[in-house]
């Protein structure tokens, strides 16, 4: 294989292949951010044009996370109306991103620099609520394309960009020279031109430019590139401080919201990756319980329950979203109430699957990408099975009476199970579900999951009649 190196040779290697990237979705998406005068009608043929990519779309129009107030959307002129157009172009954009570099059987590789990209795009969109200027609605579609020539270059399949990438990661501080010793082109120079070739955006060529006086969109943008770089060190290591700092003070909050929020934004990565049906990125992004590194409590007040639930409160006084509520809710039973592991399964009453979608606690973060309940081939008797015949909260005590767990023992507890429905109108919409792993539950802890429980549903009733 011809050894290629320097600008001119990689980007004739890349013109030569025909790369993802280049799908006429992309590209069309990309014109229609940056023209001011296009209309709702524009993103609406693009979208109609493909029957596969219409019918995701709405499918994701219709989840719970974007649809909470449960009103069917059938057409994608109502998703426009129901969502935004910014939100249909960033679904619509990621989803086909995404797909058609994932078709046939992805390297390892590829799927890690998706996840990172999806990642800092998901961090970048968060910040936009507390930026001024122009063109924030342009931030997510940036933000993902922000490494857009790394997935050009192993798309490409050469070894050497494979040995730059394994080397790069080690040392993400020195990609420049890194990337001149195995590329022999610097890799925001290339990202320049692939993006003025393919007219991807201005926002993007500033973010790629990264000057000191850039706009705070384009800051916004690094700032999600680089905290999905660095996140896996975990959130007190030096990089990760300094890039917290960073977050506060562009969006002007505090040093705690900004790591709070950067914490939450790490585990929204994965549940949005969840709804918009690419589950294999999940093993690759962030798992907030391993990169929060909780400092041990040797004594929690009396009242850091109501501690908890107060901040809830106030989220749904505020007029938070369901996902950032939902988060909450399962940060205070996890923290607060002591509850090991808890998870939301919410259930496709289509496909008659119960999946994974909010969870807390060590170990599950991957439920979302490999537990997936068929509700036809449970078994009378089994847990669940009775569970959904009854529909009112469980507490499982092994000690007490074993029964059989059924399609709950992929759950892998081998204690105490809670579980408890989330209804709206008498239909069942999720199952909120807790295990203490070895261990046993409180009464306390049991009251304290169900006055959670009914919180969400409360929640939900409000979402609905909005």
């Amino acid at each position: 294989m011809i050894e290629i190196r320097g600008l001119e040779a990689w980007m004739t290697a890349l013109a030569e292949q025909e790369l993802p990237t280049l799908n006429a979705v992309v590209r069309e998406i990309c014109e229609l951010s940056e023209n001011e005068k296009c209309r709702a009608e524009d993103l609406t043929k693009i979208i109609l044009r493909d029957a596969d990519l219409t019918s995701k779309v709405l499918k994701i129009a219709n989840s719970v996370h974007y649809n909470p107030s449960f009103a069917s959307i059938k057409t994608v002129s109502r998703a426009i109306v129901h969502l935004g157009f910014d939100n249909l172009r960033n679904i619509t954009l990621a989803t086909t991103l995404i797909e058609n570099f994932l078709k046939g059987k992805p390297k390892a590789l590829l799927i890690q620099s998706l996840a990172r990209s999806f990642h800092a795009a998901v961090q970048a969109k968060a910040m936009v609520p507390f930026l001024d200027g122009e063109k924030k609605e342009q931030i997510f579609i940036a933000a993902l394309l922000r490494n857009i020539s790394e997935l050009a270059l192993i798309s490409t399949g050469r070894p050497v960009v494979e040995k730059f990438i394994d080397a790069r990661d080690q040392d993400p501080q020195a990609e420049h020279s890194l990337a001149q010793e195995y590329l022999g082109v610097d890799t925001s120079l290339l990202s320049r031109h692939l993006i003025k070739d393919w007219t991807l955006g201005d926002l993007l060529s500033e973010a790629c430019e990264n000057h000191v006086h850039s706009s705070a969109a384009a800051r916004a943008v690094n700032l999600g590139n680089h905290i999905s770089t660095y996140i896996h060190r975990g959130i007190k290591s030096a990089e990760m401080q300094k890039l917290c700092q960073q977050t506060a003070s562009l969006c002007k909050i505090s040093l705690e919201d900004a790591k709070k929020q950067i914490l939450m934004m790490a585990d929204e990565a994965s549940v949005i990756a969840k709804i918009y049906g690419v589950d294999v990125l999940i093993s690759a992004l962030p798992d907030p319980a391993l990169i929060e590194e909780k400092e041990v409590r040797t004594e929690k007040p009396e009242y850091f329950f109501q501690q908890q639930l107060n901040l809830i409160h106030k989220a749904m006084l505020a007029g938070d979203d369901m996902p950032k509520i939902t988060q909450l809710c399962l940060a205070a039973l996890h923290e607060a109430a002591g509850l090991a592991r808890i998870a939301i399964l919410v259930v496709d009453h289509k496909s008659k699957l119960l999946e994974v979608r909010y969870v807390a606690g060590r170990g599950t973060h991957l439920w979302r990408q490999k537990i997936k309940i068929n509700l036809e081939q449970l078994h009378k008797g089994e847990m669940l099975h009775e569970f959904l015949r009854n529909q009112q909260p469980l507490w499982y005590k092994p000690s007490v009476a074993l029964r059989d767990t059924g399609a709950l023992h992929m759950m892998g507890a081998s204690g105490a199970i809670f579980l408890a429905p989330l209804l709206l109108n008498k239909r069942l919409m999720a199952i909120a579900y807790a295990d203490a792993e070895t261990g046993a539950f409180s009464a306390r802890q049991f009251e304290e999951f169900q006055l959670i429980v009914n919180q969400l549903n409360l929640m939900m009733r409000f979402s609905a009649n909005s």
